[in-house]
């Protein structure tokens, strides 16, 4: 993407372009079109200007848990924002909105995972700690936080993000992260649940209830990872 100090130029010739005199107007699209030609800045990457990104550390450095990549996508769609799988920095969620949404969202969902991994914890040290073998506690345990996500995301609507935003964040995201593939996740759920599975599932879910975030949140698309 193009040097800040630059793009802040070019928006603000931009927007003086949008001017009601007309050859203020005209003077100021002619600086913002040389200034694009002289540094190599598109259209796009105005655009893509406009979009930012904030991160929030996952639990897993590759193949993060299927509830966990549920909630992040969830909380990204609360706050019109785009989520990104990286495995820099030991594995990153990086939520990508227009204006301070990420920024938003990020913090969303770093308070709704460090209640999820409570919620979690607690459940494995009481129902789970006679359960002996150590994938089956973690499926278990994995079953009981997807409920958790589920409930805790059920009663929040999803931000309705303008044309504008979505095309600024698109932008974005072609701009700074042109190679993108679908995220591999660590689903342990099986596909028929067994009775204590079902009722793992149901305990997450009630717990979730209890879960504190102050915006409506929903269903989003799957997210992507980021290689690296």
């Amino acid at each position: 993407m193009a040097d800040d100090k630059i793009l802040d130029k070019i928006k603000k010739c931009l927007a003086l372009a949008a001017s009601g005199n007309e050859h203020e107007a005209a003077a100021a699209m002619r600086q913002a079109q040389k200034l694009m030609e002289q540094h190599g800045v598109s259209d796009r990457d105005v655009l893509a200007s406009q979009a930012g990104e904030s991160g929030t550390k996952a639990g897993a450095a590759s193949k993060p848990a299927q509830w966990e990549a549920d909630l992040a996508v969830s909380v990204g769609e609360a706050f019109g924002c785009r989520v990104i799988f990286s495995q820099r920095y030991g594995g990153t969620w990086v939520f990508i909105g227009f204006g301070a949404t990420q920024e938003v969202a990020s913090y969303a969902f770093a308070v709704l995972n460090r209640q999820a991994r409570k919620a979690r914890a607690d459940y494995i040290a009481t129902a789970l700690k006679r359960v002996q073998r150590a994938s089956v506690k973690t499926a278990r345990a994995d079953l009981f936080c997807t409920g958790w996500v589920r409930t805790a995301l059920s009663a929040v609507t999803a931000w309705t993000a303008t044309p504008e935003q979505d095309a600024a964040v698109e932008a974005f995201l072609g701009v700074k992260y042109p190679s993108l593939q679908k995220l591999k996740t660590a689903d342990r759920s099986p596909k028929n649940l067994r009775d204590h599975q079902v009722n793992d599932l149901a305990r997450g879910a009630a717990a979730g209830r209890s879960a504190v975030l102050n915006r409506g949140i929903g269903a989003g698309p799957d997210p992507l990872a980021l290689e690296g």
